[in-house]
C-alpha cells in the first residue's frame, strides 16, 4: 500500500507544471505586475534583476519571462497549473508582420512571416525544439534554444544586415547582449541540426582562444587607451588558460606613452618617465585599469560571450626604469 501511495504522489508531483522556485518567483512577479501595472519594458527588466535573488541564472531570461507571460494566472496559484496545461511555444500560429514590427515577435518567441524575414519553431534530430529566425527564407541570423539566444557573427550581406537589425531581440532588453552567445554560421546550423550543444560551442570558442593568445605570447602588442589622459601601451601576453570556461590571462607592460596634440595622436615627448613615475595622471592602477577593460573586451569578442564578470587578468610590469 505504502509503494501504491509512493507512486501515486510522485505521479501527482510529475504533474505540476512549475518547481517550488518557479511558483515563488511567479507569485513574486504577480504582486508587482499588480502593484506597478507594469509595461512590458519594466517588467522585463524587473525579471532581469530578480532572476539570482530567486536563484536563476539571467541567460535564462528569455525562456522565463515567457514561460511567465504566456502562462500567468490572476489568482497566482501556479502550484495548480500542470504540465499538460502549459502554453507550448511550437504551437503558436505564425502571424504575418512588417519587417519593422519583427522584434516584437522575436522577443516572445512567436512564429512570423515578413518580407524575406520569418521565424518558426523546428524540431532537431534529437527532438529539441528551436526558435529560429531566417533572413531570406534559409538563413539563421538568430536562434533561441536550450534556454539561450544565439546570434550568427556573419551578416552575409546589407540586407541580411537590416534584417538583424530589425528582428534583435537585444533592444527589448540591453542586458540580453550580455548573455547573447555570438557563433560562426556553420555553429549556428549545427546547432540548429543538433550536431552542437552550449557545451560543445564554449569548448570549441575556448579552444580557439587559447590557440590564438598563445601564438601572441612574448609578441610585443600596442594599443591606444583612456582619454583622461590618453596613453599607448605596448604588452606581451605572457600566458593564457581557462579555468571553469573563464579566461585567465597574464601580460606585461613593458611601454607606455602620454599621448598629447589637439587629437592626442602624438606622443608627449616632454611627459617623463613612467616606469619612473614622472607621467602625471598616469599611475599603474590607471593603466592596470585601462588593460584590465581592453583585455576583458577582446576576450569577450573572440570567444563570442561577454567575460567580463569571470576573466581574471594579471598585469605586471617590466623591471627597467631606463625605458623612456
Amino acid at each position: 500500500m505504502r509503494h501504491i501511495l509512493r507512486r501515486l504522489l510522485k505521479e501527482y508531483e510529475e504533474e505540476k507544471a512549475f518547481t517550488k522556485k518557479e511558483v515563488l518567483f511567479f507569485k513574486f512577479l504577480n504582486t508587482y505586475k499588480k502593484a506597478s501595472k507594469a509595461t512590458k519594458p519594466e517588467l522585463s527588466k524587473f525579471i532581469l534583476k530578480n532572476m539570482p535573488t530567486f536563484g536563476f541564472d539571467p541567460a535564462e531570461f528569455t525562456h522565463y519571462i515567457n514561460l511567465y507571460t504566456q502562462n500567468y494566472r490572476e489568482d497566482g496559484r501556479y502550484d495548480l497549473t500542470k504540465k499538460s496545461e502549459i502554453n507550448q511555444y511550437h504551437t503558436l500560429k505564425k502571424q504575418k508582420t512588417s519587417n519593422a514590427n519583427a522584434r516584437d515577435f522575436v522577443v516572445e518567441l512567436k512564429p512570423f512571416k515578413g518580407s524575406n524575414l520569418r521565424a518558426d519553431w523546428e524540431q532537431d534530430y534529437n527532438g529539441e525544439w528551436a526558435y529560429i529566425v531566417y533572413s531570406w527564407d534559409w538563413y539563421p541570423i538568430f536562434m533561441y534554444k536550450y534556454k539561450r539566444w544565439f546570434e550568427v557573427d556573419d551578416r552575409y550581406s546589407s540586407s541580411t544586415g537590416k534584417h538583424m537589425s530589425n528582428a534583435t531581440p537585444r533592444r527589448y532588453n540591453e542586458k540580453l547582449g550580455k548573455t547573447m552567445y555570438i557563433v560562426s554560421r556553420k555553429d549556428m546550423r549545427d546547432l540548429r541540426d543538433g550536431n552542437q550543444t552550449v557545451e560543445s560551442v564554449t569548448k570549441n570558442k575556448n579552444k580557439m582562444f587559447t590557440d590564438k593568445i598563445e601564438n601572441q605570447l612574448n609578441k610585443l602588442q600596442q594599443v591606444r587607451l583612456g582619454w583622461g589622459p590618453r596613453v599607448r601601451v605596448v604588452y606581451a601576453f605572457k600566458s593564457v588558460d581557462i579555468e571553469d570556461d573563464s579566461p585567465v590571462i597574464d601580460l606585461e607592460v613593458v611601454k607606455v606613452d602620454k599621448m598629447g596634440g589637439q587629437t592626442y595622436t602624438q606622443i608627449d615627448r616632454e611627459a617623463g618617465n613612467f616606469f619612473r613615475d614622472e607621467m602625471v595622471g598616469v599611475t599603474k592602477e590607471y593603466v592596470t585599469d585601462l588593460l584590465k577593460d581592453h583585455i576583458s573586451d577582446y576576450s569577450s569578442n573572440l570567444l563570442g560571450r561577454d567575460v567580463s564578470k569571470n576573466i581574471l587578468v594579471n598585469v605586471s610590469y617590466l623591471d627597467n626604469q631606463n625605458i623612456s
